[in-house]
């Protein structure tokens, strides 16, 4: 199973719901993520990339990844990893450098894609809060164009970077019959039952206890991430999903609304139901 998403999109928090499901495991690492000291799919990327074919050596590599063989992905940010290389386990791979490349990903390893699209005005909180700006030159060169003089205007990039990324996905969506598009807000605010849902829709075997039981651990108080923090799992659905809108300027919320709503609209209308 491949969860992925726009980076800042949530994709951690719900690769590690997944993977609390019975006979699930996360690894942990991002196999396509290209920065410095990322696994960068056995150091054959560099950048974002879009795979059509992807060689030999990268096929056998995704192949260990999705079947939780691959040890070097691994990481303090997985849930359950020594059950990921058992025959019977449901490995979890969680990777927003696969987004563009899921067609490909799921002809080598036959993995259910679980595409997570979250509001933009989210996901450059987000960025902010990390220090981060979004990687519009790497995207300009996969459409053949010049790189990006200059990466001042974080609002007009972050409209760019989401917007190509989300046409991507709806261009390839109706050839992936098994891929399901997940609502950020629906699965945050929906709790358990969204969740049970979502796992029974990829075949896996809903846990025990809640999953809000597993995403807020008796004793962690509640709270925005301090700057830099690269996960917060203990904040509320209501905090998660529209908290961001206090920490953007009421100009800068109206460009980015304005500038991707007819792309928002149509994941709105193909998401997978969750109710």
């Amino acid at each position: 199973m491949l969860v992925t998403g726009v980076p800042r999109s949530g994709t951690t928090w719900l690769a590690r719901q997944l993977a609390g499901a019975r006979l699930a495991a996360l690894p942990g690492r991002e196999p396509m993520n290209p920065r410095s000291g990322q696994f960068a799919l056995g150091g054959t990327v560099d950048s974002w990339v879009e795979l059509g074919e992807p060689s030999i050596k990268q096929r056998r590599i995704l192949a260990r990844c999705y079947r939780g063989q691959e040890l070097r992905v691994f990481s303090r940010y997985g849930k359950g990893q020594w059950l990921a290389p058992l025959p019977w386990s449901q490995t979890v791979v969680k990777d927003p450098f696969a987004l563009l490349s899921v067609p490909a990903i799921v002809s080598c390893t036959s993995a259910i894609p679980v595409i997570l699209y979250r509001h933009p005005g989210a996901v450059l909180a987000s960025y902010r809060r990390m220090g981060w700006i979004a990687d519009v030159s790497e995207i300009r060169r996969l459409q053949g164009q010049p790189p990006s003089v200059a990466a001042s205007d974080d609002v007009r990039a972050m409209v760019e970077f989401w917007n190509f990324l989300h046409v991507r996905v709806l261009s390839w969506l109706d050839d992936v019959p098994d891929a399901l598009l997940i609502s950020h807000a629906e699965i945050s605010r929906g709790g358990d039952a969204a969740l049970r849902t979502l796992m029974s829709a990829c075949g896996l075997r809903p846990p025990r206890r809640t999953a809000d039981q597993a995403a807020h651990p008796e004793g962690t108080p509640p709270g925005i991430p301090s700057d830099g923090q690269l996960h917060g799992f203990a904040r509320s659905p209501d905090e998660v999903v529209d908290g961001w809108r206090g920490r953007l300027a009421a100009e800068e919320v109206t460009v980015i609304e304005s500038d991707t709503r007819h792309v928002w609209a149509s994941l709105e209308e193909r998401q997978f139901p969750l109710r």
